[in-house]
């Protein structure tokens, strides 16, 4: 593994029989820092020979610079999305047991640089807890946040809504809040608040309510474990193109933003 950021390198050494330092990319898997135009450094991995990549907790890029590149796949891209775990979300999928939900709701709010990332991990939870792909079938927005209807098909036809509110917090705070409510003949609540750390996951049916047990693997051992995993069965990732989708939705609502700001 190639990085310099201190969370992955305490993450290879947690998993130190499966991940060590390497000095350069060529048939490494690469870590590439979240800030900055990520999508450059992707495709600069892929090139160097990297075998699989992850992408530590991405910022929105413009659409335009996603729009001048494409991505040919070929290597595995793992996707650290704090916001958005993939054994969190796993967790809250299992415990519906194939029921499906009648409406998502998402509440979010973050400072006003970090909100575009805040709403695209609350329209990845709507997406993943519809079971199925988003469309955005109306946006609106002003200085202060933004607000969104957006829809998947059903299996038996129809479509499931999910509604999305996002609003700018004022202050330092550099994480935000998302709360998720699949609601139906079982709900799922999802609650996270970046900042203080703390994270819930409930799943309430006829039967009673089912509070999933905390998480203490971090974020990035978690998506490190995954990309050698991923290297190492040669398996499908669906990250990188549902952060894709996820970030189509955000960047339509945050460009209304900018507009009305």
């Amino acid at each position: 593994m190639t990085t310099r950021l201190p969370a992955y390198v305490a993450a290879a050494a947690a998993l130190s029989r499966s991940a060590g330092l390497a000095n350069g990319i060529r048939g490494a898997v690469a870590v590439i820092p979240g800030s900055g135009n990520w999508w450059a450094g992707l495709l600069a991995a892929r090139e160097e020979g990297a075998v699989a990549v992850v992408i530590a907790d991405p910022a929105v890029l413009p659409e335009e610079v996603l729009d001048a590149g494409s991505w040919a796949g070929g290597i595995p891209v793992v996707v650290e999305r704090p916001g958005l775990r993939a054994d969190m979300v796993a967790d809250a999928v299992r415990a519906r047991r194939g029921t499906q939900a009648r409406m998502v709701t998402v509440e979010c709010a973050a400072p006003a640089t970090r909100l575009g990332a805040v709403i695209r991990d609350g329209v990845g939870w709507a997406r993943s807890l519809a079971g199925g792909p988003l469309t955005l079938q109306k946006g609106t927005a002003v200085a202060e946040g933004a607000m969104a209807l957006m829809d998947s098909p059903l299996t038996g036809g129809g479509h499931l809504p999910s509604t999305l509110v996002g609003t700018v917090l004022g202050g330092p705070a550099a994480g935000g809040l998302l709360q998720v409510l699949a609601l139906g003949e079982v709900r799922t609540e999802v609650a996270i608040d970046h900042d203080a750390g703390r994270v819930k996951l409930e799943t309430s049916t006829p039967e009673g309510s089912l509070r999933a047990p905390e998480r203490y693997e971090t974020s990035a051992r978690l998506a490190l474990r995954r990309a050698i995993e991923a290297m190492s069965s040669g398996g499908q990732v669906a990250d990188l193109r549902e952060l894709l989708e996820d970030q189509r939705i955000a960047h339509k609502l945050m460009q209304a933003a900018q507009v009305a700001g």
